[in-house]
């Protein structure tokens, strides 16, 4: 008996010293290893060091990392107006805590899995919105994103720590109709101006002749004005010294300027009809007069 239990210890000890480093598990730092009781899971160990049965009792899972990833992916959408874009979305990720069981059980490729579930997400939720939606309310949509996939990753041991949409990219398609309604637009402003300077010029220059005529107009009145007065003064100087009174005296000056338009009229080598003040019904007969002589 003694023979056997010489023989045992030895075993035993060997089998012991070979056993003692399955039974040992050292988990780094932002990591957690799951242990497996013959295949089931049976506990989470966290960082540090911890023990566990034997192999092949017992087995831990290599490190699972509880570190923030982040996926990036350019989605192509359609928006509730029909216009195609590109959306740039960057979706960080992490295991909740309390998920680990889940997060590693699961989901075969968990990236690639969760990559589906954002593009299938992003695409429900830009389908009803419109275009100018996408741009202007980007924050609406990160948070209806983050919600919902939320949501829906938690079911699998991951929590959504943060949604960044940039700006959407339009197709080459929208991108040109988009130049072409800016030219557009630059065009029928360019109009607008050019005939807001048309306006600008004519007003100007009605003001302008407006004004030239007013200046005209005045000077004109301010001529009449000194010639009324110079002829009233001469006729005045011309009476007192005549002692005629004014009749006779507009009569007078009547038949000088008479006797001047017909000097000027002679000059003219029959060019001009002059037809006397009290000459009433020969205007035809100079008329005719003269057409005969040309």
């Amino acid at each position: 008996m003694s023979d056997i239990v010489l023989i045992l210890i030895p075993i035993i000890i060997i089998v012991l010293l070979a056993a003692i480093p399955s039974m040992i598990v050292i988990t780094r730092q932002q990591n957690v290893r799951l242990i497996e009781t013959f295949g089931k899971f049976s506990s989470v160990r966290n960082a540090g060091l911890s023990l566990k049965l034997p192999w092949p009792i017992q087995r831990a899972t290599p490190d699972f990392s509880l570190r923030v990833r982040e996926i990036a992916e350019d989605v192509g959408v359609k928006s509730s107006d029909n216009a195609f874009v590109v959306v740039p979305i960057r979706v960080q990720f992490s295991v909740r805590s309390g998920g680990e069981e889940a997060a590693y059980y699961r989901l075969d490729d968990p990236e690639g899995q969760i990559r589906s579930y954002v593009v299938n997400q992003v695409r429900s939720t830009a389908s009803s919105m419109s275009f100018d939606d996408l741009f202007k309310g980007r924050d609406a949509f990160e948070q209806d994103v983050e919600a919902t996939l939320g949501a829906r990753m938690a079911e699998f041991g991951y929590q959504i720590e943060n949604v960044l949409v940039d700006d959407p990219q339009p197709s080459d398609e929208l991108r040109e109709a988009f130049d072409r309604v800016i030219a557009a637009q630059r065009l029928m402003e360019a109009a607008t101006n050019e005939g807001e300077a048309v306006r600008i010029k004519s007003v100007a220059a009605a003001n302008a002749e407006g004004e030239a005529l007013k200046i005209k107009g005045e000077a004109f009145a301010q001529f009449r004005a000194v010639i009324a007065e110079g002829n009233a003064e001469a006729l005045e100087k011309f009476t007192a010294k005549t002692g005629l009174d004014a009749r006779d005296a507009l009569t007078f000056f009547t038949s000088v300027n008479e006797m001047e338009a017909v000097t000027t009229a002679a000059e003219a080598g029959g060019r001009v009809v002059f037809i006397a003040a009290g000459a009433k019904g020969s205007e035809t007969q100079a008329l005719l007069g003269t057409t005969t002589q040309d």
